[in-house]
């Protein structure tokens, strides 16, 4: 069933890239980690353990023909962060999915940045 998963999330994913595995611990209990880069770049994690426990981390992003960067990270229990970066007349911006912004102006003024 796990090779399956495996192979769903690689379909879904693109082709990986790079793809690398770390397992840990020895007799009744072992858990792995598998990270993979897709072809478009975006890093996918899996962990899972021989009790039948499973997590999954996605990332992607996307950037516009304008320079706009998005990404985007989720998980397998539905957490999900969102980060999108911008430049306009004032400056640089970034906005998260949590509502916080930052502001870096072109005179090196920083507003709403957590100062």
């Amino acid at each position: 069933m796990k090779a399956a998963v495996i192979f769903a999330l690689v379909l879904m994913a693109g082709s990986p890239i790079h793809a690398e595995t770390d397992c840990y611990g020895d007799g009744a209990y072992r858990t792995c980690v598998e990270t993979w880069t897709d072809s478009s770049g975006n890093i996918h994690s899996r962990s899972y353990d021989s009790e039948g426990n499973d997590y999954t981390v996605n990332t992607d992003t996307d950037v516009s023909a304008s320079g706009d960067i998005t990404s985007r990270t989720w998980d397998s229990e539905g957490n999900s962060y969102e980060v999108r970066t911008w430049t306009d007349s004032l400056g640089a911006h970034t906005r998260d999915s949590d509502g916080n912004e930052c502001i870096v102006t072109f005179s090196g003024q920083m507003i709403g940045c957590g100062e």
